[in-house]
């Protein structure tokens, strides 16, 4: 058998206890930074989490929001479609009563014209014709036959 000596035996038991209590305390602080890595984790778990909840809640008002936008604007486009048919419609009558008009505004200078090459007087060519009293005068002195002296 193999004899140790006491002083030799005694380094080996210390030896082994700082050993033993270095690897206890590695081992403490190992489990402690683990710990900590999961606590940190889960932190930034449920950070993650509180805005993804925040995203969802945005997203949701947007859509929200844009609905409400969509209607309105299917809303005025509906009304926009309503008022351009009447400004439409008072095109085409406004159009219609001037191309009505039109058609009786040539008749009307054309008798005008008559009656001033006819020598009919200022009055009576604005009565009758329909034209203002500056057009018969200008007709009158464009068209009235001349007078010789």
């Amino acid at each position: 058998m193999v004899l140790v000596e006491p002083d030799s035996l005694l380094a080996l038991i210390v030896r082994s206890a700082i050993l033993i209590a270095a690897l206890l305390a590695f081992a403490t602080g190992f489990l402690r930074w683990r710990r900590q890595s999961v606590d940190s984790a889960a932190q930034l778990l449920a950070r993650q989490a509180e805005s993804l909840q925040v995203m969802e809640q945005v997203a949701a008002t947007q859509a929200r929001q844009a609905r409400e936008l969509q209607a309105r604007l299917e809303q005025l486009e509906q009304r926009l479609e309503t008022r351009l048919g009447e400004v439409q419609q008072r095109f085409d009558s406004r159009l219609q009563t001037a191309g009505a008009a039109a058609a009786q505004a040539p008749r009307g200078y054309e008798l005008a014209l008559r009656l001033a090459r006819a020598g009919t007087g200022e009055e009576e060519i604005t009565t009758a014709s329909g034209v203002t009293r500056q057009e018969a005068q200008l007709l009158v002195r464009l068209h009235a036959p001349r007078q010789s002296a």
